[in-house]
Protein backbone atom coordinates (compact mmCIF):
# COMPACT_ATOMS: atom_id res chain seq x y z
CA UNK A 1 0.00 0.00 0.00
CA UNK A 2 2.77 2.44 0.96
CA UNK A 3 4.67 1.52 -2.20
CA UNK A 4 2.34 3.60 -4.40
CA UNK A 5 3.58 6.76 -2.67
CA UNK A 6 7.28 5.88 -2.70
CA UNK A 7 9.81 8.47 -3.84
CA UNK A 8 12.61 6.44 -5.42
CA UNK A 9 15.51 8.08 -3.62
CA UNK A 10 18.08 7.19 -0.97
CA UNK A 11 16.13 8.67 1.95
CA UNK A 12 12.90 6.99 0.86
CA UNK A 13 14.57 3.57 0.67
CA UNK A 14 16.30 3.97 4.04
CA UNK A 15 13.17 5.23 5.80
CA UNK A 16 10.93 2.56 4.28
CA UNK A 17 13.24 -0.34 5.08
CA UNK A 18 14.26 0.64 8.60
CA UNK A 19 10.77 1.70 9.67
CA UNK A 20 9.61 -1.84 8.93
CA UNK A 21 12.72 -3.56 10.28
CA UNK A 22 12.25 -1.74 13.56
CA UNK A 23 8.65 -2.97 13.79
CA UNK A 24 10.05 -6.49 14.18
CA UNK A 25 11.08 -7.93 17.55
CA UNK A 26 14.57 -6.68 18.38
CA UNK A 27 16.18 -10.11 18.06
CA UNK A 28 14.68 -10.58 14.58
CA UNK A 29 15.62 -7.06 13.47
CA UNK A 30 19.22 -7.47 14.66
CA UNK A 31 19.59 -10.96 13.19
CA UNK A 32 18.54 -9.68 9.75
CA UNK A 33 20.74 -6.57 9.89
CA UNK A 34 23.86 -8.18 11.36
CA UNK A 35 23.67 -11.24 9.07
CA UNK A 36 23.40 -8.89 6.07
CA UNK A 37 26.88 -7.57 6.92
CA UNK A 38 28.40 -10.56 5.10
CA UNK A 39 31.99 -9.37 5.32
CA UNK A 40 32.39 -9.19 9.09
CA UNK A 41 32.01 -11.38 12.15
CA UNK A 42 32.74 -8.57 14.59
CA UNK A 43 29.21 -7.30 15.19
CA UNK A 44 27.68 -8.22 18.56
CA UNK A 45 25.62 -11.39 18.42
CA UNK A 46 22.90 -9.74 20.48
CA UNK A 47 22.15 -6.02 20.54
CA UNK A 48 19.12 -5.91 22.81
CA UNK A 49 16.27 -3.43 22.56
CA UNK A 50 17.03 -0.07 20.90
CA UNK A 51 17.04 2.64 23.55
CA UNK A 52 16.42 5.37 20.96
CA UNK A 53 16.12 5.63 17.20
CA UNK A 54 16.82 8.93 15.44
CA UNK A 55 16.52 9.16 11.65
CA UNK A 56 18.59 11.87 9.98
CA UNK A 57 19.96 13.46 13.20
CA UNK A 58 21.32 16.98 13.07
CA UNK A 59 24.82 17.02 14.62
CA UNK A 60 27.34 19.75 15.45
CA UNK A 61 29.86 20.02 12.53
CA UNK A 62 32.75 21.35 14.66
CA UNK A 63 36.04 19.92 13.39
CA UNK A 64 34.63 19.10 9.93
CA UNK A 65 34.48 21.05 6.67
CA UNK A 66 30.70 21.37 7.04
CA UNK A 67 29.49 24.77 8.19
CA UNK A 68 25.96 24.09 9.45
CA UNK A 69 25.43 20.45 10.33
CA UNK A 70 26.31 16.79 9.76
CA UNK A 71 23.42 14.43 9.08
CA UNK A 72 23.87 10.63 9.07
CA UNK A 73 20.96 8.58 7.76
CA UNK A 74 20.15 6.81 11.01
CA UNK A 75 21.39 6.75 14.60
CA UNK A 76 20.40 3.96 17.01
CA UNK A 77 21.44 3.73 20.65
CA UNK A 78 21.63 0.31 22.30
CA UNK A 79 22.55 -0.44 25.90
CA UNK A 80 26.16 -1.36 25.10
CA UNK A 81 26.97 0.53 21.90
CA UNK A 82 25.83 3.22 19.49
CA UNK A 83 25.19 2.55 15.80
CA UNK A 84 25.43 5.01 12.90
CA UNK A 85 23.99 3.95 9.54
CA UNK A 86 25.24 5.73 6.42
CA UNK A 87 23.19 4.60 3.41
CA UNK A 88 23.62 5.03 -0.32
CA UNK A 89 20.90 4.34 -2.88
CA UNK A 90 22.76 1.82 -5.02
CA UNK A 91 25.27 -0.96 -4.40
CA UNK A 92 27.90 0.63 -6.68
CA UNK A 93 31.00 2.33 -5.20
CA UNK A 94 29.40 5.43 -3.65
CA UNK A 95 30.53 5.37 0.00
CA UNK A 96 33.05 8.08 0.98
CA UNK A 97 35.51 7.54 3.87
CA UNK A 98 35.72 11.34 4.25
CA UNK A 99 31.99 11.36 4.97
CA UNK A 100 32.43 8.60 7.55
CA UNK A 101 35.10 10.71 9.24
CA UNK A 102 32.82 13.76 9.31
CA UNK A 103 30.01 11.76 10.87
CA UNK A 104 32.25 10.20 13.50
CA UNK A 105 33.71 13.62 14.33
CA UNK A 106 30.21 15.07 14.67
CA UNK A 107 29.19 12.06 16.78
CA UNK A 108 32.12 12.85 19.10
CA UNK A 109 30.87 16.44 19.37
CA UNK A 110 27.52 15.15 20.59
CA UNK A 111 28.37 12.03 22.58
CA UNK A 112 32.16 11.77 22.87
CA UNK A 113 32.27 12.39 26.61
CA UNK A 114 30.08 9.34 27.23
CA UNK A 115 32.82 6.99 25.96
CA UNK A 116 30.30 4.50 24.61
CA UNK A 117 31.57 2.14 21.86
CA UNK A 118 30.29 3.27 18.47
CA UNK A 119 29.98 1.37 15.20
CA UNK A 120 28.91 2.33 11.72
CA UNK A 121 27.22 0.32 8.99
CA UNK A 122 27.97 1.54 5.47
CA UNK A 123 24.81 0.37 3.72
CA UNK A 124 24.89 0.34 -0.07
CA UNK A 125 27.57 1.93 -2.20
CA UNK A 126 30.38 -0.22 -0.79
CA UNK A 127 31.53 -1.40 -4.22
CA UNK A 128 34.30 -3.98 -3.83
CA UNK A 129 35.00 -3.18 -0.16
CA UNK A 130 34.84 -6.45 1.79
CA UNK A 131 36.66 -5.58 5.00
CA UNK A 132 35.85 -3.54 8.08
CA UNK A 133 37.52 -0.13 8.15
CA UNK A 134 38.45 2.02 11.14
CA UNK A 135 37.75 5.73 11.57
CA UNK A 136 39.80 7.22 14.47
CA UNK A 137 38.47 9.82 16.93
CA UNK A 138 39.28 10.88 20.52
CA UNK A 139 41.96 8.24 21.11
CA UNK A 140 39.73 5.43 19.91
CA UNK A 141 38.09 4.36 16.69
CA UNK A 142 34.75 3.57 15.07
CA UNK A 143 34.55 0.32 13.11
CA UNK A 144 32.76 0.65 9.76
CA UNK A 145 31.03 -2.55 8.62
CA UNK A 146 30.21 -3.03 4.93
CA UNK A 147 26.69 -4.05 3.88
CA UNK A 148 24.89 -4.24 0.54
CA UNK A 149 21.19 -3.64 0.01
CA UNK A 150 20.96 -6.90 -1.92
CA UNK A 151 22.35 -8.75 1.11
CA UNK A 152 19.80 -7.08 3.40
CA UNK A 153 17.04 -8.11 1.01
CA UNK A 154 18.39 -11.68 0.92
CA UNK A 155 18.32 -11.85 4.72
CA UNK A 156 14.73 -10.59 4.76
CA UNK A 157 13.75 -13.33 2.33
CA UNK A 158 15.65 -15.91 4.37
CA UNK A 159 13.89 -14.82 7.55
CA UNK A 160 10.49 -14.96 5.84
CA UNK A 161 11.23 -18.53 4.74
CA UNK A 162 12.29 -19.37 8.31
CA UNK A 163 9.04 -17.94 9.67
CA UNK A 164 6.97 -19.89 7.13
CA UNK A 165 8.76 -23.10 8.15
CA UNK A 166 7.69 -22.88 11.78
CA UNK A 167 5.25 -25.72 12.40
CA UNK A 168 3.23 -24.16 15.19
CA UNK A 169 2.86 -20.49 14.38
CA UNK A 170 1.78 -17.89 16.92
CA UNK A 171 0.08 -14.59 16.18
CA UNK A 172 3.50 -12.96 16.62
CA UNK A 173 4.94 -15.27 13.95
CA UNK A 174 2.22 -14.28 11.50
CA UNK A 175 2.71 -10.59 12.36
CA UNK A 176 6.47 -10.86 11.72
CA UNK A 177 5.87 -12.67 8.43
CA UNK A 178 3.43 -9.94 7.28
CA UNK A 179 5.90 -7.20 8.19
CA UNK A 180 8.75 -8.92 6.34
CA UNK A 181 6.51 -9.54 3.31
CA UNK A 182 5.65 -5.82 3.22
CA UNK A 183 9.34 -5.02 3.63
CA UNK A 184 10.25 -7.19 0.64
CA UNK A 185 7.50 -5.48 -1.37
CA UNK A 186 9.06 -2.10 -0.52
CA UNK A 187 12.39 -3.31 -1.92
CA UNK A 188 10.51 -4.22 -5.10
CA UNK A 189 8.91 -0.75 -5.26
CA UNK A 190 12.42 0.71 -5.09
CA UNK A 191 13.53 -1.30 -8.11
CA UNK A 192 15.10 -4.38 -6.51
CA UNK A 193 14.48 -7.84 -7.93
CA UNK A 194 12.59 -9.80 -5.29
CA UNK A 195 11.69 -12.88 -7.34
CA UNK A 196 12.33 -16.42 -6.16
CA UNK A 197 15.25 -18.49 -7.43
CA UNK A 198 14.35 -21.79 -9.12
CA UNK A 199 16.39 -23.71 -6.52
CA UNK A 200 14.35 -22.15 -3.69
CA UNK A 201 10.93 -23.04 -5.07
CA UNK A 202 8.97 -25.51 -2.92
CA UNK A 203 7.81 -28.02 -5.53
CA UNK A 204 6.41 -30.45 -2.94
CA UNK A 205 4.06 -27.80 -1.60
CA UNK A 206 2.68 -27.11 -5.09
CA UNK A 207 2.57 -30.71 -6.34
CA UNK A 208 -0.88 -31.94 -7.41
CA UNK A 209 -2.60 -34.21 -4.93
CA UNK A 210 -2.62 -37.99 -5.72
CA UNK A 211 -6.42 -37.72 -5.53
CA UNK A 212 -6.33 -36.10 -8.96
CA UNK A 213 -5.59 -39.52 -10.49
CA UNK A 214 -9.06 -40.77 -9.51
CA UNK A 215 -10.54 -37.93 -11.55
CA UNK A 216 -8.47 -38.53 -14.69
CA UNK A 217 -11.01 -40.94 -16.15
CA UNK A 218 -13.73 -38.32 -15.86
CA UNK A 219 -11.50 -35.65 -17.43
CA UNK A 220 -10.58 -37.94 -20.32
CA UNK A 221 -14.22 -38.87 -20.88
CA UNK A 222 -15.27 -35.20 -20.96
CA UNK A 223 -12.47 -34.42 -23.41
CA UNK A 224 -13.68 -37.11 -25.78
Amino acid sequence: MLGKFINHCEDSLTASVFTHLLHLPSEVFWKILSNACYYTDCLPKHAGEPLSVEPFPNWNPKGTVNTNRVIPDLFIRFANFDLIVEAKRRDADMQDPDQWEKEVTAYANEFGEEKIPVRMIALGGVGNRKKDEEVPFINRSCTVHMCKWEHLLAECKRMKKEMEGIQYKSSQTYACARTITHLIDLFAWHGFSTGQWFSDFNFEKHRLSPLIISCLGLFQLRRK
